[in-house]
């Protein structure tokens, strides 16, 4: 996924979300994932979304976007879209 224009990709954070997420297990990430959004990027998804069917599911956190059709999924595929961003980048330009 190519982030959204205008916000810039803060490499350092998104390899420390990333190693976050992946040291912790897969029941929490959920939640992790949800705080980290909160405060740094953006997460629509609601409290209940139980109620909501069909639906796509989307966050953002430091400007790597990532969709799901269940909210469980969302971690997993923004651990994939860092992962993608982050294997392009130069050796070295990391934390």
């Amino acid at each position: 996924m190519i982030p959204h224009q205008g916000i810039p990709l803060d490499i350092p954070r998104i390899q420390a979300a990333s190693e976050l997420l992946s040291q912790i297990s897969p029941d929490a990430q959920l939640i992790q994932l949800q705080n980290l959004c909160e405060n740094n990027g953006i997460w629509t998804v609601p409290d209940d979304h139980s109620r909501y069917s069909p639906v796509l599911f989307e966050v953002s956190l430091f400007g790597v976007p990532a969709i799901a059709d269940t909210a469980e999924d969302l971690p997993r595929n923004w651990l994939r879209a860092a992962g993608n961003i982050l294997k392009d980048q130069p050796q070295g330009s990391g934390l």
